[in-house]
């Protein structure tokens, strides 16, 4: 909540630095976001994505006629899943492992939106730098297999987790006019370059998020 208070605080002091001939949009999105992580070294797991959700505001300031800059704080859920085999030395058991990574950030992508038309209908590309807070992380964990008792836990691994996430996005979109207001469905790619692993007893693994963003979402002008 802390976190959260002071982004608000941010955006409320760029809205007072707004000139006053700038054109400001505000609006909400939400959609999927197709997530994975990149490990390295290989911990001998199939890495598949997950499919995970976000939701939250939008607050565009245009800066030129067809360039303008597009802040989206928003819930973003992160992570993937793992599968691999799974053996105990001292029983002689093997067994198949299925691990989910699920995180949660307040996000702040932060994008350069440049227009390919002036028309109503308006196809554009994005890029810029997104900037998250980690919230929560569990990892949950289920093994089974011939000899094994079926076997599930969820851990909190969020102490074993850096509390910020770097990266840079890079997409497209499309927005059309409805009334006054405007529509808008957008994809982009998101390359986290922060390693999150934070474990002390695990110094040499790094983990990178990765995400594939479908979103769709509304904007009102401001002011008008």
């Amino acid at each position: 909540m802390k976190r959260f208070g002071v982004m608000v605080a941010l955006l409320s002091v760029l809205g007072l630095t707004i000139p006053a001939s700038a054109q400001v949009q505000v609006g909400v999105m939400g959609g999927l976001n197709l997530a994975k992580l990149n490990i390295d070294p290989d911990l001998g797991f199939d890495i598949s994505n997950r499919t995970a959700f976000g939701a939250g505001g939008v607050l565009q300031v245009g800066l030129a006629e067809n360039l303008s800059l597009q802040l989206q704080p928003m819930y973003l859920q992160k992570g993937a899943k793992g599968e691999g085999d799974f053996s105990d030395p001292e029983s002689g058991l093997s067994g198949k492992a299925e691990t989910t990574a699920k995180a949660a950030f307040l996000e702040v992508p932060a994008m350069l939106k440049f227009n390919l038309s002036s028309g109503n209908t308006k196809p554009y590309l994005m890029a810029g730098p997104m900037i998250g807070f980690l919230l929560s992380n569990k990892q949950e964990i289920k093994i089974t297999g011939s000899g094994f008792e079926d076997y599930s836990e969820e851990l909190d691994v969020k102490d074993e987790t850096k509390s910020i996430d770097f990266g840079l996005g890079f997409g497209a979109g499309v927005s059309f006019p409805a009334g006054k207001n405007s529509l808008f469905v957008e994809g982009r790619y998101a390359l986290g370059l922060t390693n999150l692993n934070d474990d002390p007893e695990d110094s040499e693994t790094s983990i990178k998020t990765r995400g594939i963003q479908v979103m769709a979402g509304v904007t009102f002008p401001l002011g008008q």
